[in-house]
């Protein structure tokens, strides 16, 4: 790599999701001496090997790239290993030298690496794991830069990435008795497979992604007296997919329970289509001078036989900046700049969503032993997946950003404040619906044969037992023990309420002191997260029987304000607040050609509050009974067996049976939580030898700050500094 830039704020619309920031990787192009690179600690060794060769004038360049890295997963006990060798090939070439230069660079990148734990000796006999990890990546572009009146340049890149990923693992398995593995794929009643006592079976995950992009990019560049006017436009398209078998076992008759193969063949490609269109101006007041940029970027994702047709999104974005001030040095204040950005991106769901993986749900419904300690299970299967939701809105993302940049005496200051709200933020929810099945039972006085011949209607679940080794006697019709009613669980991509979060960051980068050469820099950040949940949680607990009919399910669910499905959270918002600092120094030595870094973090505060609201009124309630202390929320709706809901007031409160859907959580799930400061230093120090070697070495945490701090809500203590960490690298070239 030559160079990394890390693009924050509003990002231009050339780029996608505004939420991450943009990271752009530079790579070396051109010739460059031989150049070797160790570098180990505890955990990782890398070696690697570079080299630009200048092919002549009209020939262009090659650089080449070697790599070998092994890590080790822990270093106490280095039996899980992972080893990757790699390679990288990029050539350069200029077409047409003079007016309209034409750029062509292709490069391939590969690697060949894998994991192993066979050798493990702390590992259960017969146990490990392997994995291959190899990797073919192909790139190319073109840069043309034609200079007309009506076109700047035109750009064209195109990539291909295949990965290879095949991991096994080897597992014995000892159970005390046979085990039911339950793996029908169609709905049903179904005799579940018996997996023995004792066998062995090896798992496979066979991963093979293959993807593919082009993008062509057009930009346009003009100046008008004192303004310039520059306009880019674009367009790319990606598909990602994978060729691989999916999950996959040596031994299908010893498949676990639950596991239904589904290739990834079988799952189609995901299409990506975004066009993008950016004007920027920059227009010279005098000594002063205005930039301003307006963007916007639509995109569409196409998967075959998907379940919503309309996702397609829109992002418009804008900044712009105002430099007031910008002057020579010997000015106090040489330079101001005041900056505003605003810009709405549309998230588009994950694949799952769109496509979503089938789902399975098992319910036992007849269950009975016979000789030599063996077991017969019949469940009843019901496929399902993540079901279409037509009301669903694309998550949608407003970021507004306000800034001031200025130098006062040779100190440079940057100060931005940013206020972003997600609105229909995506979650899975879960509702339920009721749901009648059969539960069987051996007849009184009846005893299972020693080799059971089993038959199952699949549709009505009536089962009928026969004896191998005596057929003659006909089948036995196995009692009806009950006809139950319950409830299954449906689940759905939903909205949920909106994310407001706001912070302001703080930049100083002070001069060099000259006597001590030394630099330094501070940096601090607050954050403000705030989520109230007004959706709702439907939560069934199924370790609950029918309050009056034995043998049945319970007859109820509790809808509750949205506190994630959980059955001991009160709670269904949050707010968080965070300050964090950093003050970073640098020193030059250059008589021995050495450079010192040393860098303080600190967390200053750090407090989150729990909210329990539902349209204003507070929710959640503290209970004290009998010395016991807890929190307790109420449903605000329930439902019975017949899909009916009922609110949920104080006389349901106060029933025997409905008193039981009340949450009771922790006493301390409402108090005010957080942890004391804390604080860790990094150090790292760089020394050149001449012109051919240098040494770098750096420690995190090397103060091995590792304090305890206790939760002032739970009291429980935690460590929240990272490990002391360390580890060399030394360059060499020639």
């Amino acid at each position: 790599m030559e160079s990394i830039e890390v693009i924050t704020g509003i990002p231009s619309v050339e780029y996608g999701d505004l939420t991450s920031g943009v990271v752009k990787v530079k790579t070396r192009k051109g010739k460059t001496p031989y150049t070797a690179t160790f570098t180990t600690n505890p955990k990782t060794k890398q070696f690697s090997l570079s080299k630009g060769f200048d092919l002549g004038r009209d020939l262009g360049s090659l650089n080449v790239a070697l790599e070998h890295t092994r890590a080790i997963d822990n270093p106490v006990s280095p039996y899980t290993t992972y080893q990757r060798n790699g390679i990288a090939l990029n050539y350069a070439r200029v077409f047409r030298r003079g007016s309209t230069p034409l750029n062509f660079s292709v490069g391939l990148t590969g690697n060949l690496g894998g994991m192993n734990t066979k050798d493990d000796p702390d590992a259960q006999t017969g146990e490990w794991k392997k994995a291959h990890d190899n990797a073919l990546r192909f790139n190319t572009s073109l840069d043309w830069l034609l200079n007309k009146s009506w076109i700047t340049n035109v750009a064209v890149t195109a990539s291909v990435n295949y990965a290879d990923m095949l991991s096994k693992y080897h597992l014995p398995v000892h159970t005390a008795s046979e085990q039911p593995a339950v793996n029908a794929t169609t709905e049903g009643y179904f005799v579940a497979n018996q997996l023995p006592v004792n066998y062995v079976n090896t798992q496979f995950i066979d991963s093979k992604e293959l993807d593919y992009g082009i993008s062509l990019k057009a930009n346009w560049s003009c100046r008008f007296d004192r303004l310039l006017n520059r306009v880019k436009a674009g367009v790319t398209w990606s598909a990602n997919g994978n060729v691989g078998q999916g999950e996959y076992y040596e031994n299908p008759q010893l498949q676990p329970n639950g596991f239904r193969p589904r290739p990834y063949t079988d799952i189609p490609y995901m299409h990506n289509l975004a066009v993008y269109l950016e004007d920027n101006l920059t227009l010279q007041l005098g000594q002063t001078s205005l930039g301003v940029m307006a963007g916007v970027r639509g995109e569409k994702t196409l998967i075959k036989n998907m379940q919503y047709n309309k996702a397609q999104s829109l992002s418009p974005r804008f900044n712009v900046k105002y430099t007031l001030i910008n002057r020579e040095r010997k000015y106090f204040l040489n330079q101001l700049n005041v900056r505003g950005g605003w810009g709405i991106t549309e998230k588009l769901p994950s694949f799952n969503i769109l496509y979503p993986d089938p789902l399975y749900r098992d319910i036992q419904v007849f269950g009975a032993s016979y000789a030599d300690n063996r077991s017969v299970y019949v469940y009843h299967t019901t496929p399902y997946s993540i079901a279409y939701n037509d009301n669903l809105r694309w998550m949608r993302n407003r970021n507004i950003e306000v800034g001031v940049d200025l130098t006062l005496g040779g100190t440079r200051i940057s100060v931005a404040g940013y206020f972003n709200k997600t609105k229909y933020p995506y979650r899975l929810n879960t509702t339920y619906s009721p749901f009648e099945y059969r539960i069987s039972q051996v007849p009184s006085g009846y005893k299972m044969p020693a080799n059971p011949d089993i038959v199952v209607d699949n549709r009505t679940g009536q089962i009928l037992v026969g004896d191998k080794d005596d057929p003659s006697a006909g089948y036995t019709p196995m009692d009806t023990k009950v006809m139950d009613k319950t409830f299954v669980k449906n689940i759905y991509q939903d909205n949920s309420s909106p994310v407001d979060r706001k912070g302001l960051e703080v930049t100083v980068d002070f001069p060099q002191i000259p006597s001590i050469r030394t630099q330094f820099r501070f940096d601090a950040a607050y954050t403000n997260v705030k989520y109230v949940n007004e959706g709702f949680s439907y939560i069934y607990k199924e370790n609950q029987s029918h309050s009056s009919i034995p043998g049945r399910s319970f007859e109820y669910v509790g809808i509750y304000a949205d506190n994630g499905g959980s059955t001991t959270a009160t709670y269904n918002g949050r707010q968080t607040k965070r300050l964090d600092a950093n003050l970073t120094a640098i020193t030059h030595i250059p008589s021995i050609r050495m450079v010192i870094s040393l860098r303080l973090e600190a967390s200053l505060v750090s407090r989150s509050r729990n909210i329990s609201s539902y349209h204003g009124k507070q929710l959640a309630y503290q209970v004290e009974q009998e010395g016991e202390s807890y929190t307790a929320l109420r449903p605000l709706y329930y439902m019975d067996l017949e899909g009916n809901v009922y609110n949920y007031d104080d006389a349901a409160a106060n029933d025997p049976v409905l008193k039981g859907l009340i949450i009771n959580g922790n006493s301390f799930q409402l108090k005010q939580d957080g942890y004391d400061p804390y604080f860790s230093a990094n150090l790292s120090i760089t020394k050149e030898i001449g012109n051919v070697a240098s040494v770098s070495f750096y420690a995190n945490n090397f103060t091995n700050a590792r304090k305890y701090l206790a939760s002032y809500a739970s009291g429980v203590k935690v460590i929240l500094t990272p490990d002391f960490y360390y580890g060399l690298t030394l360059r060499l070239k020639f």
